[in-house]
């Protein structure tokens, strides 16, 4: 089997196969006659015949990379994504100058990443993450070796330390994904265009930016499970494009602001498991009959005062997650014109007066979570319009009456708590009536 190189496709066949060493003959079961049109994973320039895109994701490949992959010398996009790749990268992997997208997610690469990819100064996309044995900092250059690079997501790693200055200054940059690291430093604003950004599951602390130069663009953004401290800032609220805010598990305060009202456009709100205090917004996004957000989670916080009528012109929202705050009175009998529910859930609050009847225009709910409020009165037997309802808890309140018998034969149901409260009668014995 020749190593060299020529023009010819066939020779360059033979070194793949050289360099994959463990495949599965099924996976490569096309890989015959001097025409890599037809080779899985293969693609060839059509003048030359030489090979210029290698993407073997996902095909149950195994062992280290040979470095003979690097005399593809005219390759320009490498996915090895999703196999169980071992070893450190290749080195030699600098030499491929004109490489665009370099993807080894999902593989159980190890060490640090060489420098030599510094020299890849036509990379646009960079793509390391779901390799837990990747550590170290990351490099210097990071943040300037490509004047082209668009996507960085080195996720999923065990990289530590600071953010490299530049990297925040990288005007091409579109996607950073740096979660599920160990990295750590002052988050502090982004001087780019980006799309998604994601530095969650980190060490992260400081208040947050506001994003200014992503005004236009931005569209996800996930900062949760840090140590993020301080308000939420209004001009959060002014990133038009945005669809996805995760700050979820960190240490912000104080309460929002009436100012802070989101585009139609957010369909994700998740600010769950800070010290948010104070009511909670009247208004927290804009919304349409159409459009608007699809899951809303404020929950563990110290949100206090009653649930705002606003809330039901959300008419998108499929998930409401309001539990573990100090909120009181009565649950919006509007609640109701949320009919695209799935899952209602208030629990750990200080909630009273009646279930009201028109939640069971919620005719898609599934879960129906209400316990440890101060709820009354009695459930009333309309409830089984929910006939798709499988979790409903309303343990831990002051509801009396007897259990209808109509709640029994709700088909649907899988788990069902009624205790700690002043029912006359079980559950079994509306069954069996």
């Amino acid at each position: 089997m020749t190593m060299d190189l020529h023009t010819e496709t066939g020779d360059e066949r033979e070194l793949i196969i050289v360099v994959i060493g463990s495949n599965p003959e099924q996976s490569l079961a096309t890989w015959f006659g001097s025409n890599c049109t037809g080779w899985t994973g293969i693609s060839c320039e059509k003048r030359t015949g030489h090979v210029v895109s290698v993407n073997l994701t996902n095909m149950n490949l195994s062992g280290r990379l040979h470095p003979s992959l690097c005399e593809l010398s005219f390759l320009e996009y490498l996915k090895l994504s999703d196999n169980n790749f071992n070893g450190t990268i290749p080195t030699c992997f600098g030499s491929l100058g004109s490489l665009k997208i370099l993807d080894l997610s999902g593989n159980s690469f190890g060490g640090v990443v060489p420098d030599d990819i510094m020299r890849l100064g036509q990379l646009r996309e960079l793509v390391l993450s779901g390799n837990r044995g990747l550590r170290g900092v990351l490099p210097r250059w990071i943040g300037n070796f490509s004047s082209n690079l668009e996507k960085l997501d080195l996720s999923s790693n065990s990289f530590h330390g600071k953010v490299p200055d530049r990297l925040f200054h990288l005007k091409s940059l579109r996607h950073l994904d740096l979660g599920d690291n160990n990295l750590s430093g002052n988050v502090h604003e982004f001087f780019q265009s980006l799309e998604y950004l994601s530095l969650a599951s980190n060490k992260f602390f400081g208040t947050l930016p506001c994003f200014s130069a992503a005004t236009k663009s931005l569209t996800v953004l996930s900062m949760a499970n840090n140590s993020l401290v301080g308000g939420i800032p209004t001009c959060i609220g002014s990133l038009e494009a945005l669809a996805h805010l995760n700050l979820s598990f960190n240490h912000l305060s104080y309460g929002l602001s009436p100012r802070l009202v989101f585009t139609e456009k957010l369909l994700v709100l998740d600010l769950s498991f800070n010290d948010l205090s104070g009511p909670l917004p009247g208004k927290i996004a804009a919304a349409t009959e159409k459009s608007g957000l699809l899951l809303l989670d404020l929950s563990h916080s110290k949100f206090s005062g009653r649930i705002p009528l606003k809330i039901t012109e959300l008419k998108s929202l499929q998930a409401l997650f309001l539990s573990h705050n100090l909120l009181t009175g009565e649950i919006p009998a509007r609640i109701g014109n949320l009919t695209h529910l799935q899952v209602i859930d208030l629990l750990h609050n200080s909630l009273s007066s009646l279930i009201p009847l028109d939640i069971v225009g919620c005719f898609q709910l599934l879960a129906l979570i209400l316990n440890n409020n101060n709820l009354s009165g009695e459930i009333q037997p309309e409830l089984d319009a929910l006939d798709s309802l499988k979790i409903l808890d309303v343990s831990h309140n002051k509801i009396s009456g007897e259990i209808p018998l109509t709640l029994a034969g709700l088909k649907s149901l899988e788990i069902v708590d009624l205790s700690s409260n002043n029912f006359s009668g079980t559950l079994n014995d509306a069954i069996t009536k």
